[in-house]
């Protein structure tokens, strides 16, 4: 069975359009928006930006019904509280464990067209922030978040609370402002040992990552030029961070603030970590839906690759008691369990389809067309690396073999094809 079939890309568009076109009204509407917003014009930008979604949507995502109850939010009482519990404001939702600590999600926009959703976890014993975005772009949306935190959920939060700045996994979207948040809310910046060199040296990381890209890309079939216009595509951007001390290196089952956990399940990152809180999870990239997070092979980065992640993911699956299960990039998943099976699943099948793939001899670039087709910018680097990383998997086990052995003992830099074994 395949993945379930996503929304298309203007559906997806024109629902996030309506998503910031609610918090642009609630912000107006609790007075935290820009100065001089006006509560009509946020709401008539609303309801034009509703209008574009076919009915059917906005009633099946409950759009049409959120609508009405922010009509009722403009009064005090009840039905405002209400509405704060039910949607937030400004995307600043709460979770309540069973042991009473509170979770709070902010959006923040870390790209054009990407977003992250980033947690305070607030326990009598202190706050943490959890991921702190890419940068400027993010930085006044997280700051803007701990606002709503304290003046619309009335959770006071004084900075002197903050007990961590911690980082789920060392991909910039994550740890791109750590220097600035670290500072601001004077508190420790802490990232699993096997991340806290992308942080410390960032630079020595750019520049070494990017050769083993390189060494990839060539065994992948890559043709030379092309392999340099994907490298640069890989170093854009990469040159705004600079790097930072870590104050402390973690390791699985450290345990935060006396209870909560630190889950170490890598595979899309080297040190990427889950956190248990009481009957709440935070898996930043480990575990989403509908999509499953990018792979890329060990020979690119060690303590990466498929083995990992499968193995972060079963590490996961043995959990109980587990309520609400808090991604980076998706809606909270109802059940972290079949989630997992569902994961496990859609690997295998894709593994299924390397395997027939490579009936003939196959470079890595080749399955990669055969399992997506074409691609475009930078997903054309992903597709590479999610392929890489499934017929090294298949490699490592012996399912796969290199059909020219003796091209490659010739060759300084041979392309290698893939064969059923």
């Amino acid at each position: 069975m395949a993945e379930p079939a996503r929304p298309t890309r203007e559906t997806r568009r024109l629902r996030r359009r309506a998503e910031h076109a609610f918090r642009r009204a609630e912000l107006a509407v609790w007075q935290l928006g820009e100065p001089g917003a006006e509560v009509p014009t946020a709401l008539r930008d609303l309801d034009e930006a509703l209008a574009r979604l076919d009915e059917p949507l906005r009633h099946a995502t409950g759009l049409a019904t959120r609508r009405t109850e922010l009509d009722g939010a403009l009064q005090e009482g009840a039905v405002r509280d209400r509405y704060v519990r039910d949607h937030g404001v400004d995307e600043v939702t709460r979770v309540t464990t069973s042991a009473g600590d509170r979770i709070y999600r902010i959006v923040a926009p870390t790209f054009p067209g990407h977003e992250n959703y980033l947690y305070v976890v607030v326990t009598p014993a202190g706050a943490l922030l959890w991921d702190v975005g890419s940068g400027p772009m993010s930085r006044p949306v997280i700051q803007r978040g701990l606002e709503v935190i304290r003046r619309v959920h009335l959770d006071p939060l004084p900075e002197a609370d903050f007990r961590g700045v911690l980082v789920s996994h060392a991909h910039i979207d994550h740890f791109g402002d750590a220097a600035f948040f670290r500072d601001a809310l004077h508190a420790p910046l802490m990232v699993h040992e096997l991340d806290a060199r992308v942080l410390t040296r960032f630079e020595e990381r750019v520049v070494v990552t990017a050769k083993d890209l390189g060494v990839f890309l060539a065994r992948a079939g890559i043709p030379r030029d092309r392999r340099e216009q994907l490298e640069g595509m890989y170093l854009a951007g990469k040159d705004f961070f600079r790097s930072v001390e870590v104050d402390r290196r973690l390791r699985h089952d450290n345990m935060l603030l006396g209870r909560l956990r630190v889950i170490h399940t890598p595979g899309h990152c080297p040190g990427h970590i889950c956190l248990r809180v009481d009957n709440a999870l935070l898996v930043a990239d480990q575990v989403l839906e509908p999509i499953t997070p990018n792979l890329s092979p060990q020979s690119v980065t060690p303590f990466n690759g498929l083995e990992n992640y499968l193995g972060g993911l079963r590490r996961l699956r043995l959990l109980e008691g587990i309520d609400h299960v808090l991604p980076a990039h998706a809606e909270p998943i109802p059940s972290l369990g079949a989630r997992i099976d569902r994961i496990l699943e859609h690997h295998q099948e894709r593994l299924a389809r390397v395997t027939d793939s490579c009936a003939v001899p196959r470079t890595v670039a080749e399955v990669a067309d055969a399992l997506y087709g074409a691609q475009e910018g930078y997903n054309v680097l992903l597709a590479l690396t999610e392929a890489g990383a499934h017929v090294e998997y298949l490699h490592q086990y012996g399912r796969l073999r290199i059909a020219n052995v003796d091209e490659v003992a010739r060759e300084r830099d041979p392309v290698l094809r893939y064969v059923t074994d």
